[in-house]
This record gives structure tokens, C-alpha cells and sequence, in this order.
């Protein structure tokens, strides 16, 4: 299920607004549930350990007495500064020793994690714009996204493994990179291909990705995983217009 939210701005940093009631669309693969609305005050938060990253605690949003739990993921569209808005013309990272043109591909994007809490009472909208900032600079190398806003788009799904009422969110981010950013962050990566070994001295978090390009969609920069095809089709279909 994919829920439009208000944009950023408007009552979205508010968690006393949340999804009920708000329009929502249909995409391929993605449960036909209600979106939960995981801004409304007095939902419990916790994290706890997956099967497939037993190191890491993964955070949630669980209510109290519908009794459902929902991860908190987040992905972002990073665009150029200076340039007319074009939706397909993005950022993307490639998977770690996966092929150019294979499907290796995605924005950057993650899951947050107790670590980007802290012990912090913030709401759940600035946690996850925290969190986003957090990936983009582990995954792009770019530590500075201008205009970061949610786009309003929800995607909610359950893994495979997860146990009963229990789902994941990714929010859906957009932002405006300099020039002199994105041309720093291609240098990094450039300069990591050949000093392999400074690469693996990085935390495994800054390991995950080892490319950077701008998005070819519909050509060989073939997005990856389950979910992030879902989410650039999303994105495009929101976004993109007649001259794009």
C-alpha cells in the first residue's frame, strides 16, 4: 500500500496528523492493507534484532492495542542543484561487487536503527529524516542534502519472515545536492576503487555500496532488491512530467 501524506511543511512534522483518511494507490507487490499511521502520539517504540543482521537493532513503532509493529525504513532521490527539476535524473549506488549492468542499483535507502535514536524524544518524522542523512552518507558519500522533504509516498510491505501484524515502512524522501558535492562524492568513490584496501578498512555500513552514478532508467543502471524497483516507480509516477 502506498499512502500520499501531506508534504513537509504543511502538517507532516506534527505527529498529532497522521495516514487515516488520507488518499492511497495501489502498486504491484505491496499488501493491500490500511497504511498505519506510525506519527500518532502514544504508539510504543523499541528495536530489536533480525535473523539477517543479528549485530544491529532495528527500530520500530508498535500500537498499543491494535497490536501492530512497523519498521521504519527510508529511501531518498537525490538531484542536482541548479538545474531544472527532472524527476528520472538521480543518484544511485551500486551493491557492493555487483555488476555495472546487472541489477545492482538503487537510491540510497536503509532501515533505522536504535542508534539513530539514542535515547533522543524526537518525533518519528525528524527521526526519519535523521535517518536518511545518516544513509545517504554512509551509501553516496554525501554528507550535505539541501531542501531534504518528504515526497509523500508511503510504501508499506512485510517481509517474508516476519511475524504476524508486523510490517515495514519506507518513507520517501527527495533533496538537492550541490555540484561541488556530487563531484566530491564521484572523486571519493573513484579514489576507493583504486585504494582497495582503504575501502575495506571503511565500517561495514560505509562497505554496502562501491558506485556512484546518475540513474538510467529504463537502461542498464537496473535497479535492485525487491523493494527498490517498486519505490523509483513510484517516484516516477509521481513526479515525473510530459518533458522528463
Amino acid at each position: 500500500m502506498v499512502a500520499e501524506l501531506p508534504l513537509y511543511g504543511e502538517k507532516l512534522a506534527d505527529e498529532k496528523e497522521g495516514l487515516h483518511g488520507r488518499a492511497s494507490c495501489m502498486a504491484p507487490s505491496i499488501e493491500t492493507e490500511n497504511v498505519f499511521d506510525v506519527f500518532q502520539p502514544g504508539l510504543r517504540r523499541g528495536s530489536a534484532r533480525m535473523p539477517y543482521s543479528p549485530k544491529k537493532r532495528y527500530y520500530y513503532v508498535e500500537h498499543p492495542k491494535e497490536g501492530w509493529r512497523v519498521y521504519l525504513r527510508s529511501a531518498c532521490f537525490l538531484h542536482p542543484m541548479y538545474e531544472p527539476f527532472n524527476a528520472a535524473h538521480f543518484l544511485v549506488v551500486k551493491r557492493t561487487g555487483g555488476k555495472e549492468d546487472k541489477a545492482s542499483w538503487e537510491p540510497p535507502k536503509g532501515q533505522m536503527e536504535a542508534r539513530d535514536v539514542d535515547g533522543r524524544k524526537r518525533n518519528i518524522f525528524h527521526l526519519l529524516r535523521d535517518n536518511i542523512r545518516r544513509e545517504v552518507a554512509e551509501e553516496a558519500k554525501i554528507t550535505h542534502v539541501r531542501d531534504l522533504w518528504h515526497t509523500g509516498i508511503v510504501l508499506q510491505s512485510r517481509e517474508p519472515d516476519f511475524p504476524p501484524n508486523t510490517y515495514f515502512q519506507y518513507h520517501v524522501f527527495s533533496g538537492h545536492v550541490h555540484p561541488q558535492q556530487i563531484t566530491r562524492a564521484f572523486q571519493d568513490f573513484d579514489w576507493y576503487t583504486v585504494n582497495r584496501e582503504a575501502f575495506e578498512g571503511l565500517p561495514a555500513d560505509e562497505r554496502e555500496k562501491d558506485a556512484l552514478a546518475w540513474a538510467d532508467v529504463g537502461g542498464k543502471k537496473k535497479m535492485m532488491g525487491r523493494w527498490s524497483p517498486t519505490i523509483v516507480k513510484l517516484y516516477l509516477k509521481q513526479f515525473s512530467t510530459e518533458d522528463d
